[in-house]
């Protein structure tokens, strides 16, 4: 039974991995958490995901375009909640959205 058992998990892995490349689970926008600090000024975006059918270039991909044209996202920290994201895409990455020109430390170029 126990090798029945691991058969149908695999499966069932195999299968949520072929979800991901067909689009049945792709990453979106969500409700970003509470800031603190400097981030509390900026303006954020969250995405819901699953690192099992989304890439990190999915996943920024939709943070610069929740953004906007002169904006590049930073990202600010991940978590794993099922209070703004479902079961089966639990991960959400916060992204700060920071003038296209500024460096990560917030410094522009040519300072």
């Amino acid at each position: 039974m126990k090798q029945l058992e691991r058969i149908a998990i695999a499966a069932l892995l195999v299968g949520l991995a072929q979800c991901g490349s067909l689009g049945v689970l792709p990453p979106f926008e969500t409700v970003t958490p509470l800031a603190k600090g400097e981030a509390a000024n900026l303006t954020r975006v969250s995405v819901c995901y699953n690192s099992l059918t989304t890439t990190a270039d999915q996943v920024r991909a939709i943070a610069a375009d929740s953004c906007g044209a002169e904006t590049t996202p930073r990202p600010l920290e991940r978590d794993l909640t099922l209070m703004n994201c479902p079961i089966l895409e639990p991960l959400r990455a916060t992204f700060a959205c920071r003038p296209a020109h500024e460096t990560p430390s917030g410094a522009t170029k040519g300072d």
